[in-house]
């Protein structure tokens, strides 16, 4: 908490500074500056995931991903700053700085200033996050002004920043080619209430998984959901070369994990958490028909809840998450906007059970997802409770 509150007072601190920047120069002097930021910005959210996965010690990845983060967007303010000062003139008598400024323009510079700044704030910090350093991911899950910046921004531009930050997540969602269920063709999902009393009981035990797999040099996010008293289940795809899992709830809950079971065939993972306070979500049987929700963190962003109906229920071979061979496996055929990040999440039902353990898309039609079926994922909740050894997460699968 203390560290959330601290960092609150450091981004406040910055935006007040752009704002009056931005009042001082007005719109068009500022221009040079925000895209400077916005380059310094970039910079970062690219740079500080690639640097960080190549750093197996968790205590130097704290402090060079900090470092090199500030470094780039220090880099990119200064860059910005010279540009505008080249084109209005350094000296005092230098008639570029002669003409007053009006009023409109200095709204409109801070006002631009304060959005630009702010967005970078938001794309760095989604960046961040996601790296599997606890101490980070919990500051910036509670920080009030992340939160805020984060509700304000316009839903078309947190889809685009959503977007952005799945071009980092080198490890995506699976894809199934051809039919599975008799589905063919892309699907329209169902019109649901998300924002249900059980729907939003339900979204309470809904995580948000995230890790780095160094022998791949990669970072990797998923969902998961409470399937025992501080026992989380996920794809193992999502946890598949991952040794430190950082799991993170809806409430601001940000903890260490320790894979417990890891099946490659069934593509299943069940991470021990200790203190998780979260309620464990019951297991129910789907019929094709009933409809539902996907919850999860697509492109390893906010949570997000989706319509879903169940279209099919089959018995199917589906390969294992190395491609080394099939497997039979209960499948549930989904009207859902599956999307990366959506790995592991769970299919809720309108009564807020767990129907299936959302692992893949289809390559070739819209809005058609799979899930493995509650009965699969049955013997994995009655054994998750005695799990409690650590085991290995495998080999990972290069994104």
């Amino acid at each position: 908490m203390i560290a959330a509150r601290l960092l609150d007072v450091l981004l406040v601190l910055v935006l007040i500074v752009y704002l009056g920047e931005g009042w001082r120069n007005g719109i068009l002097r500022s221009v040079a500056v925000i895209l400077g930021i916005s380059a310094g910005g970039v910079a970062a959210f690219f740079a500080v995931p690639v640097v960080a996965a190549a750093i197996p010690s968790p205590d130097w990845r704290l402090g060079v991903s900090i470092g090199l983060a500030v470094a780039l967007l220090l880099g990119g303010h200064l860059l910005g700053v010279a540009i505008e000062r080249a084109i209005r003139g350094r000296r005092p008598d230098d008639p570029r700085r002669q003409r007053e400024l009006g009023a409109g323009e200095r709204i409109f510079g801070a006002l631009a200033n304060l959005v630009a700044s702010a967005l970078v704030v938001t794309l760095v910090a989604g960046s961040v996050a996601q790296l599997g350093v606890p101490v980070l991911s919990q500051a910036i899950n509670r920080s009030i002004v992340i939160g805020t910046i984060d509700r304000l921004t316009p839903a078309p531009v947190d889809d685009g920043l959503a977007r952005l930050r799945s071009a980092i997540l080198e490890h995506g969602i699976p894809t199934i080619e051809g039919t599975i269920g008799g589905v063919t063709g892309s699907q329209d999902p169902p019109d649901v209430d998300t924002s249900t009393d059980p729907l939003a009981d339900a979204a309470r035990s809904v995580a948000r998984i995230s890790g780095t797999a160094y022998a791949c040099g990669q970072n990797q996010t998923g969902s998961g959901f409470v399937i025992a008293p501080e026992r989380v289940v996920t794809n193992a795809h999502v946890v598949a070369g991952v040794t430190e899992p950082v799991v993170e709830l809806p409430d601001g809950q940000v903890l260490d994990g320790r894979i417990v079971l890891f099946d490659p065939e069934l593509d299943v993972a069940v991470i021990a958490v200790p203190g998780l306070d979260a309620d464990v979500l019951s297991l129910v049987d789907a019929g094709v028909g009933d409809e539902g929700v996907v919850d999860g963190y697509p492109h390893g962003g906010p949570f997000t809840s989706v319509p879903a109906r169940v279209l099919a229920v089959s018995q199917e071979r589906v390969v294992d998450i190395y491609g080394d061979g099939a497997n039979p496996r209960e499948v549930l055929t989904l009207a859902a906007d599956v999307q990366p990040g959506n790995s592991g999440g769970p299919l809720v039902t309108q009564d807020g059970e767990v129907a299936g353990l959302v692992f893949a898309r289809n390559a070739d039609h819209d809005n058609v997802g799979y899930a493995t079926s509650s009965a699969e994922l049955a013997p994995v909740a009655a054994e998750a409770g005695s799990l409690g050894d650590p085991v290995s997460s495998g080999h990972c699968v290069a994104g």
